[in-house]
């Protein structure tokens, strides 16, 4: 699955608990509809806008990001949600193709190195020494010095 973005703007005049329930419908349109999940919901709270809206006249917006995953087929959904709601001002979708990297490098690295050395903490604030456990095998008959 593809990670995207959606950055939007909720308009402020819209008391607090209003614009909550806008995030969470959003929330609802991404799982439902579009098939995705969410990964992480950032709040920014009201900020000024780059310039004054024209239809509108407003000078500041609720923003609000949602990182999450979808195959991209049902992004539409979103697009509607945007469209009928007209407290949802202004809406991007990004797809993060960095994170998707950057998740890929890591997935290919732990596929690489599948048994990598078990290591403890000596416990030690500073420097961080590890010093690496080695497996003790006792064969019946055999004693270990």
């Amino acid at each position: 699955m593809r990670i995207y973005e959606l950055m939007f703007i909720a308009d402020p005049r819209v008391d607090e608990e209003g614009r909550a329930a806008l995030v969470e419908k959003v929330q609802k349109v991404i799982v439902e509809k579009a098939a995705g999940t969410i990964e992480k919901v950032d709040r920014w709270g009201i900020r000024k806008l780059a310039y004054k809206l024209p239809k509108t006249k407003l000078t500041e917006g609720d923003y609000t990001v949602v990182l999450f995953r979808s195959n991209g087929e049902k992004l539409q959904e979103i697009d509607v949600l945007f469209q009928v709601t007209p407290e949802l001002i202004r809406k991007q979708i990004v797809r993060r193709e960095d994170l998707e990297k950057k998740e890929r490098k890591e997935w290919l690295k732990t596929r690489d190195n599948p048994v990598e050395e078990m290591s403890v903490s000596d416990g030690s604030s500073s420097g961080m020494k590890e010093e690496t456990i080695e497996p003790v095998f006792e064969v019946e008959g055999e004693s270990q010095a």
